[in-house]
């Protein structure tokens, strides 16, 4: 960790420094959780249990799973989800979704991010860091729907982080518990979402 300490002719306190930054990793991040699928079931729903297991130690996540009441964007008020989604979102520091492949994402989760990214979203991802984690048994595949979700969310603002994975429900990636068994897997997983939950000056309070 490295820490930039203006000079002023004294000697840096150093510990203090170092208390205020193990108290800020300590306090942790909120992070709002979307799995792409209207089914509970779902692979996307099991891998996105599995990923919110590997955030960093701290870390609260909250899931949203409100895509089934959420329609498309109008002039009318938002949806009751969308409202609590919104919610969420503004009080978070940022957000992790699992998608399936392209061909199978529901058009729920599109028309969600369009309403956040919208004028009536509140600008509640602004500044604020996205993990998406693409689940598909083809890379290209995988590519249609990062590149998707991505320019949705960097519509609303947010810095999106992409994570391809090449994998289905039937790659044995989820040990029997529900856990990433593939050291491999979570290697790669671990900078996208440690940044997720890293301190930011775009989330800090004025």
């Amino acid at each position: 960790m490295t820490f930039v300490i203006p000079f002023s002719g004294q000697a840096p306190d150093v510990a203090g420094y170092e208390a205020e930054a193990r108290m800020e990793m300590e306090t942790g991040a909120r992070i709002v959780t979307i799995a792409g699928s209207l089914h509970r079931e779902a692979y996307v729903h099991r891998l996105l249990r599995a990923v919110t297991r590997e955030l960093p130690e701290g870390a609260v996540a909250e899931a949203w799973d409100g895509l089934g009441g959420v329609t498309p964007l109008s002039e009318g008020p938002p949806p009751r989800e969308i409202d609590r989604l919104c919610h969420a979102l503004s009080d978070a520091d940022g957000a992790l979704i699992t998608a399936p492949a392209h061909s199978v994402m529901p058009v729920q989760l599109r028309q969600a991010l369009g309403w956040v990214s919208s004028g009536r979203g509140g600008a509640v991802l602004v500044g604020k860091p996205v993990v998406v984690v693409t689940a598909c048994p083809r890379p290209h595949e995988a590519l249609w729907a990062r590149t998707e979700l991505g320019q949705a969310l960097a519509s609303a603002g947010a810095s999106v982080h992409g994570i391809d994975l090449i994998l289905s429900a039937g790659a044995g990636r989820l040990d029997a518990e529900g856990r990433i068994d593939d050291p491999d897997l979570r290697e790669r997983l671990r900078p996208a979402l440690k940044r997720l939950c890293a301190p930011s000056l775009a989330r800090s309070p004025i």
